[in-house]
């Protein structure tokens, strides 16, 4: 799954492959994939971009509609 972020240190906007999307025990997002952003190079400070998070709710909410858990 291609998501939108917002990196975290350059401001920068980019697409990123993050593969399987799941949440954790604590209802956290967890990629398959860590974002890594291409202008900087920054790890483990990725955003989701207003795109992004509108993905994410869009995820998660087709999980709903087919019974899945995350």
């Amino acid at each position: 799954m291609e998501v939108n972020f917002k990196c975290g240190i350059c401001k920068t906007n980019y697409n990123f492959e993050i593969g399987s999307p799941s949440t954790d025990e604590n209802m956290r997002l967890v990629f398959e994939h860590k974002p890594i952003c291409p202008k900087c190079g920054a790890i483990d400070k990725e955003l989701l971009s207003e795109l992004g998070q509108s993905q994410m709710t869009e995820w998660h909410l087709k999980g709903l509609d087919l019974g899945i858990e995350h």
